[in-house]
């Protein structure tokens, strides 16, 4: 792909971005992106992740459950299981996830937190092994710790 002019707001934005998603998949979205779509990317990296993403009153942990619950609402289960990863990696556990698609019952309906909840389950399983495999390419790679992301422990419900 030929290095593309980007505005320094879509610059700040991709590096926000790869902070909250990752390289991996920032990067799947750009290789997959032609012409067309390189429109959608670099207005998603100056408003979305350099605007508002990037404003200091929420951290990314109380964004990133924000953005679950509003894509749950809408029954959006491509962007629910994105989140929910999001979620994890920003330390959310597993049961707080639930408790949040919860909240999608009582506000959104029954049917947009069961498909959300359907959509987590997998997303969960998923994020259990890219952490798997990210721990067996760190330890192949040395043993080192550099690079991998570490799990968020599980905490138990006191309820």
């Amino acid at each position: 792909m030929a290095v593309r002019k980007r505005s320094d707001l879509a610059t700040r934005g991709e590096r926000v971005r790869r902070r909250i998603h990752g390289d991996a998949h920032v990067e799947r979205n750009y290789r997959e992106a032609d012409d067309f779509m390189w429109m959608w990317q670099d207005v998603t990296d100056e408003f979305c992740w350099g605007t508002v993403w990037a404003r200091p009153a929420l951290g990314p942990k109380v964004r990133a459950a924000l953005s679950l619950a509003m894509t749950s609402a809408q029954s959006q289960a491509g962007a629910v299981k994105m989140h929910v990863k999001t979620c994890l990696r920003q330390g959310w556990t597993e049961r707080e996830v639930g408790e949040i698609l919860l909240h999608t019952y009582v506000y959104a309906g029954v049917y947009a937190s069961l498909s959300s909840f359907t959509v987590a389950r997998e997303a969960i399983a998923e994020y259990r092994e890219e952490v798997r495999q990210e721990k067996r390419k760190a330890k192949a790679e040395g043993g080192g710790k550099a690079g991998a992301r570490k799990a968020p422990a599980r905490r138990r419900s006191r309820d």
